[in-house]
C-alpha cells in the first residue's frame, strides 16, 4: 500500500468481473455506499472532477447528512458524472476506487 505522501504510484487491485458479487444490484449498492462513505469522510477531491461535488452535494443535502440519507436511486448521478480520468487515483486518494 502506498503511504499518504509518497511518490510512489497507488496500485490498482484486479476487479473479479466474473463472481456473481460482481453483477449483484445489491452488493454494487452496498460497495458504493462503502467507498461514498470513505470519500465523504476525506473530501480531498472535490475540485478534481464533477461527481465529486455531486456526491457531496447529495449527502449535505440528505436528512442524515451521511451517504445513509442519500437514496440509492441518486448514485446514479454520481457515477454518469465519473468518466474515468483517474484524477481521484492520482491524486494519492487515500481510497482508490
Amino acid at each position: 500500500m502506498t503511504k499518504e505522501g509518497s511518490l510512489e504510484a497507488p496500485t490498482r487491485n484486479p476487479i473479479d468481473w466474473q463472481s456473481e458479487d460482481y453483477w449483484n444490484k445489491d452488493s454494487l449498492e452496498t460497495e458504493m455506499e462503502r467507498v461514498f462513505d470513505i470519500c465523504h469522510g476525506c473530501r480531498r477531491c472535490v475540485s478534481l472532477c464533477n461527481s465529486f461535488p455531486t456526491l457531496f452535494d447529495l449527502i449535505d443535502e440528505s436528512e442524515t447528512f451521511e451517504v445513509d440519507g442519500v437514496d440509492k436511486a441518486d448514485y446514479k448521478k454520481v457515477v454518469d458524472e465519473c468518466y474515468l480520468c483517474d484524477m481521484c487515483y492520482m491524486a494519492k486518494c487515500p481510497y482508490v476506487p
